[in-house]
């Protein structure tokens, strides 16, 4: 056998590893490709589902499955479907610290009954990374992969068949982001647990600024988030922190953009005390404050 040939029956064999644990979902408005997470459970990427309209999910072997919005993440694009009586099987996740720039992934999606794969490679590799909203990736991964449409929500393999995340349209990134498995199962066990849309706040108003050259050595830091506003009886108010002050840290993490702040408030969650350092007067200061509930809206 040749070695393209004993490639090719490599890559294939991957294909036929993942498809079936990859399903097409129908909806009223179009269909696309959504990965059995657990028993009952199917993820997809959220702008592909309509919160009102009628699902059905189509298996690798014709079955249909009726199914029902458990809920979205918006900071992933995530969205959880229930589907009762589906029983897929669950997809292995690949080896993350073995993967490698260079190494070839395949994307795997149903757009019908047959299931459809492309072929790249890993064209970066990265840490855990965070959106504009300050949600966590715990790996940024990107890919020579171009996809098509259908391929939203379907899932990205290494060439032993194994997860290395969904493909969710869009995004943060120019081609989408590729979520990973951890970040995946954080996703849906905050949409499980009604949390997703609880966002701690603050109540400030902020803007990226450069410590005064003669605090830099109290602070610690070139950079900070300048509060330029503090809303009545916010959590910040109730706490002491001040219009004018420079926001540094938040339990020992610095913040300097404002991605961090979030990321920060993301972390703690609502309800939870944080020690926030700020500089004040040239002097640095902590306050405690308990994170608050982001208004809806």
């Amino acid at each position: 056998m040749t070695d393209a040939l004993a490639l090719s029956n490599s890559l294939a064999t991957a294909v036929e590893a993942a498809a079936p644990s990859v399903v097409l979902i129908a909806a009223e408005g179009g269909s696309a490709s959504g990965l059995a997470w657990d028993k009952d459970l199917v993820v997809v990427a959220a702008d592909a589902v309509d919160e009102d309209g009628a699902l059905t999910i189509i298996d690798a072997d014709g079955n249909e499955t009726t199914a029902t919005l458990a809920g979205t993440d918006p900071g992933t694009g995530l969205a959880v479907l229930r589907a009762p009586g589906l029983n897929r099987p669950k997809l292995g996740a690949a080896d993350d610290a073995a993967l490698k720039v260079g190494h070839l992934v395949l994307a795997v999606a149903r757009p019908g009954k047959s299931a459809r794969a492309t072929l790249g490679i890993i064209t970066t590799l990265g840490d855990a990374w965070r959106t504009r909203d300050g949600t966590r990736i715990d790996r940024y991964i990107d890919t020579s992969l171009v996809l098509p449409w259908e391929f939203g929500g379907g899932v990205i393999v290494d060439a032993a068949g194994k997860l290395v995340g969904i493909a969710v349209p869009g995004g943060q990134r120019q081609r989408g982001v590729i979520v990973p498995p951890a970040t995946i199962a954080r996703a849906v066990a905050a949409v499980l647990a009604g949390k997703t849309e609880q966002r701690g706040y603050l109540g400030i108003a902020t803007q990226p600024v450069r410590v005064p050259k003669d605090a830099r050595a109290v602070a610690g830091q070139e950079h900070g988030l300048l509060v330029a506003d503090v809303e009545d009886d916010s959590p910040a108010a109730k706490g002491g922190m001040a219009l004018g002050d420079v926001l540094l840290a938040i339990n020992g993490s610095a913040v300097e953009r404002i991605a961090d702040l979030f990321g920060a408030l993301a972390d703690a969650g609502p309800g939870a005390q944080v020690k926030v350092r700020v500089l004040r007067g040239g002097a640095t200061k902590e306050l405690a404050i308990t994170v608050g509930t982001r208004p809806s809206g």
